[in-house]
């Protein structure tokens, strides 16, 4: 989703600096103004390239935005970025005088090791903070790249409906599907390309995790995941209700839950009744990921009401 580069801790950064600096050479007094120098360009550049590589969030789209909060807290991650650019800058003027310093005096080795413990002590001040960002990178990198712009349809539903499948038979996403609850991990996103005069259209469907009903505080992370997805992204929600019973809940909760979803979120909705190759005991549109009824008429009616 965002391309941020692997964030060094403190040892890595000051190893890369003080490597750069030895290979520095010259006579005593240019050699120390160019260690320090150098010493202060490469903090300076890689502390603001960390800074920059994090996106804007004022700027966010609010799905991104909200997703982030919820893996890894926005607020943390203003406090660690904030804190890596005011280090950066008291390297800067600790490296600053230290040169002004080393053009006016002889005691160079002295002037360039108190330089380099100030840095060295900043830089172990900042390690938390470029740990703590290295493994918000990790996250992130592992966030689906979900385009708001793009035509989107939510697929969504109780545990264990049937979401998964109807997510692979609909796209080209190829999700884990297992015959127990809670296999979804976050969302998952695929893709259909459909071309209407001599235009191809991209559309992202989405499956959101299980949505269970209780207040959002009680869901947890990836639940919550699921609601930020279908407050912020669709076009079209696609909800799946199991009507066997299997997936162990039961109708009416089913139904008390599409109801809260068609109230609450501003969305062209599609309930369909999956497993009918089982058993069928609702109006609703027949679908059977098993076999494939229904799947055709229903990715037909889904562009219909998309394009």
């Amino acid at each position: 989703m965002f391309r941020i580069p692997t964030i060094m801790d403190a040892d890595a950064l000051l190893d890369k600096a003080f490597g750069r600096a030895r290979k520095v050479k010259g006579a005593k007094k240019t050699k120390a103004i160019n260690k320090i120098s150098t010493v202060k360009q490469v903090m300076n550049d890689t502390l603001q390239k960390y800074v920059k590589a994090f996106p804007s969030f004022d700027n966010l789209h609010p799905f991104h935005y909200e997703l982030i909060d919820i893996v890894i807290g926005v607020e943390n991650l203003k406090k660690a970025i904030g804190a890596l650019d005011a280090g950066r800058k008291r390297i800067n003027r600790i490296a600053g005088a230290a040169i002004r310093k080393a053009k006016r005096e002889s005691n160079y080795r002295e002037i360039v090791s108190s330089a380099y413990g100030r840095i060295s002590s900043i830089v172990y001040e900042l390690d938390p903070h470029l740990k703590f960002l290295e493994e918000a990178r990790v996250k992130i990198k592992k966030l689906p790249h979900i385009d708001p712009s793009l035509p989107t349809v939510i697929i969504a539903g109780y545990p264990n409906v049937g979401k998964s499948s109807l997510l692979s038979l609909l796209s080209s996403a190829k999700p884990e599907i297992a015959s127990y609850p809670f296999t979804t991990k976050g969302l998952i996103v695929g893709h259909i390309r459909k071309k209407k005069n001599h235009e191809v259209f991209r559309i992202q469907v989405v499956e959101a995790p299980g949505l269970l009903d209780r207040r959002d505080e009680e869901r947890n992370e990836i639940e919550r995941q699921g609601i930020i997805a279908l407050r912020h992204l669709p076009h079209l929600i696609i909800f799946v209700v199991d009507a066997t019973l299997h997936c162990g809940y039961p109708l009416e909760e089913q139904l008390k839950l599409l109801e809260e979803i068609r109230e609450e979120f501003d969305a062209d909705v599609i309930v369909v009744e999956n497993k009918t190759d089982i058993e069928s005991k609702t109006n609703f549109m027949k679908i059977s990921c098993e076999t494939g009824k229904g799947i055709k008429e229903l990715r037909e009616e889904m562009l219909r009401r998309l394009l």
